[in-house]
């Protein structure tokens, strides 16, 4: 195993505050920390590390940018599940979470394309999205390939900066002790 799932966890600050406001993270797709940019299927053991280390709340609004690779390659060709946009015999994201976990979970789906950013017609959909569930007091996880691009492109355009704390507090391992288990 490469690193802890998942990848480029980070949570992101309001321009203003805002009282009942919920709170907003990014992260990488399932497996990206663990096999990086390794185009295998990834197994249920990854997705369950991936879901242990996002934020612990009562219900998570997952806001999916996973769409598909610059050749056409679905990103959810990786695993047991498909996008509620793909046709298949495969359940969607939304289903497999619900038949697999306890926790509860509400996938929104805004497919876009690896590496090419993201349009502003998408940026628009997801920011009014991602606004309407901050707004509700609703913790929110923004997903794309490795956490970094697409939605952080997202954050900045409702004004929102990534906070100095890389990881959220929910009993993940601290930066120093995976130094010293590295060394």
């Amino acid at each position: 195993m490469v690193g802890d799932e998942p990848v480029n966890l980070r949570e992101w600050r309001a321009p203003t505050t805002a009282g009942d406001a919920g709170r907003l993270f990014t992260c990488g797709r399932p497996g990206r920390a663990t096999f990086r940019r390794e185009g295998r299927p990834i197994d249920d053991d990854t997705i369950d590390l991936w879901v242990k280390g996002l934020p612990k709340t009562e219900l998570l609004d997952i806001v999916s940018l996973l769409g598909e690779k610059t050749d056409g390659y679905s990103e959810f060709g990786y695993y047991p599940f498909r996008s509620s946009k793909e046709a298949g015999n495969k359940p969607t994201f939304q289903q497999w979470l619900d038949q697999r976990y306890d926790r509860r979970f509400v996938v929104h789906e805004f497919p876009t394309v690896d590496a090419q950013g993201i349009p502003p017609d998408a940026r628009e959909a997801v920011t009014r999205c991602v606004l309407d569930l901050i707004g509700k007091g609703r913790t929110v996880v923004i997903i794309d390939s490795a956490g970094a691009e697409r939605n952080a492109r997202v954050c900045e355009a409702i004004g929102y900066t990534r906070m100095a704390q890389s990881q959220p507090p929910n009993n993940r391992i601290q930066p120093t002790a995976r130094r010293a288990r590295r060394g």
